[in-house]
């Protein structure tokens, strides 16, 4: 029986890409069933978005650069080259859209590419609905979603929920009741951790 997983998550946190990554990779060999749940953690960010030094102050740019990247080696990615955080709440409004058609999995894989890879700016509709409209999505459909906001009372509610369990980072992961990881770890550690949970 596939492993639950449910995960906090955001498409502005290099550390959510890295647990994506991590995720990803282990599904080869092992059954998973992660649930990806949607948490805007920086909600004031504007639409054109902002650099990473104006989020956090005192930043060291080429420490977190090397943090993440070392941190992204063993899946191949380098999270620490964008210096950018993008306004994501239109990317996690379409994420419940493309949860309600069985492709969420397939939506967070091609923004965190579109965004970490690519350098696009998430927060930008047009790149979004571009995206949507090569997985096949019906893009009058998100569009007119995104216009009346049916999705953001989701956003809410998961919002709420995180209050309510205390959770303060992302990504957090639980399997059932259980807080098992959160925040920064390795892909060993993440990798140990799953080995241990299904025994």
């Amino acid at each position: 029986m596939p492993l639950p997983l449910r995960i906090f998550f955001d498409f502005s946190c290099p550390y959510c890409y890295i647990a994506f990554s991590f995720v990803k990779k282990l599904k080869k060999s092992i059954p998973l069933a992660d649930e990806w749940v949607t948490w805007e953690i920086h909600p004031d960010i504007p639409l054109q978005g902002l650099a990473i030094q104006d989020v956090v102050s005192g930043i060291d740019l080429e420490t977190r650069r090397q943090k993440l990247n070392d941190l992204g080696e063993p899946v191949g990615i380098a999270p620490g080259n964008k210096e950018f955080v993008p306004n994501t709440r239109s990317a996690l409004e379409i994420g419940e859209f493309a949860k309600e058609h069985d492709k969420m999995f397939e939506w967070i894989d091609a923004v965190y590419y579109a965004s970490f890879v690519e350098g696009k700016n998430i927060g930008d509709k047009t790149v979004l609905l571009d995206i949507a409209g090569q997985m096949g999505f019906n893009i009058d459909e998100i569009s007119q979603a995104l216009d009346t906001g049916c999705y953001r009372q989701l956003l809410q509610e998961h919002d709420r929920e995180c209050g309510e369990k205390k959770v303060e980072w992302v990504p957090t992961i639980y399997s059932g009741d259980e807080k098992i990881l959160e925040g920064v770890f390795t892909f060993d550690a993440f990798e140990e951790t799953i080995h241990g949970k299904i025994g």
